[in-house]
């Protein structure tokens, strides 16, 4: 996570006298995805931070948190920096929650549902950066498609390595 007050140079986090505050979600599933590149956020950590930023200035909005899990599967919302932001959004004025894709968030029905309603009983609003999910019916009703997706997704992929695997060790591999 970064602050305001951790480093007052960052070009990451806008300052505070923005129109409205935001804060940031960005997630990796494996410790290899947060590594990877030779660097300590991979290349997908920084690519979802630069692309929250560009929301957060299209909404006029400033992010004044950012919560970071990297090395977390979305299949649980037990993420430690996912229950910090909960957290701080429950206690700080935050007008927005933004993320680079919903999936980022959580990759089954049931966590979207319950981390989106935790946010709105802030005032907050989940933003995804690539994604046209708002308030709206329309907004509102692509938001549970992909969320939907991402969940499919997870599922699929489990059931696509098990296949896999059950195919390698009929053919003697281990």
């Amino acid at each position: 996570m970064t602050t305001i007050a951790d480093d007052p140079a960052t070009s990451l986090i806008d300052p505070p006298n923005t129109a409205a505050a935001a804060v940031s979600y960005l997630r990796v599933s494996t410790r290899e995805q947060a590594e990877k590149g030779g660097t300590d956020e991979g290349f997908s950590i920084p690519a979802q931070r630069e692309a929250t930023r560009r929301k957060a200035e299209q909404l006029g909005a400033g992010i004044v948190e950012e919560f970071v899990d990297a090395g977390a599967s979305a299949k649980s919302s037990d993420r430690p920096e996912l229950m910090r932001m909960i957290q701080y959004v429950k206690t700080n004025k935050v007008a927005y929650c933004i993320v680079h894709k919903v999936d980022r968030l959580a990759r089954n029905r049931a966590d979207d549902v319950s981390i989106h309603l935790a946010l709105q009983q802030c005032g907050v609003m989940l933003v995804s950066a690539s994604e046209n999910i708002d308030e709206t019916p329309s907004g509102m009703l692509l938001h549970g498609i992909m969320s939907t997706i991402a969940e499919f997704y997870s599922r699929n992929l489990a059931t696509e390595v098990a296949k896999g695997m059950t195919q390698k060790a009929i053919g003697g591999g281990t």
